[in-house]
């Protein structure tokens, strides 16, 4: 009985929900008889970026040890609190 309420109360707010909006109505004339955009190969596009550098794992290491340290100094403080 207690799960058949539960679902009931779960489920309310779907059925209450007012209908999904038309979006259909929202384009516009101009937009429904506009052709597809062409498709073009992702490589050339690719090729002109930036490559990201690798990360240096010495920064990664020097933000860890002090992410380490800041953790190790709350817990330190959360101990001394008087329960």
């Amino acid at each position: 009985m207690l799960r058949t309420t539960a679902l009931f109360l779960c489920l309310l707010p779907l059925a209450c929900a007012p209908g999904t909006p038309d979006l259909g109505a929202r384009v516009s004339a101009e937009s429904r008889s506009a052709d597809f955009p062409a498709l073009v190969p992702l490589g050339p596009l690719l090729a002109g970026i930036e490559q990201p550098r690798p990360r240096s794992a010495e920064a990664a290491g020097t933000s860890l040890e002090q992410r380490a340290a800041d953790l190790r100094r709350r817990a330190d403080w959360l101990r001394r609190l008087p329960l």
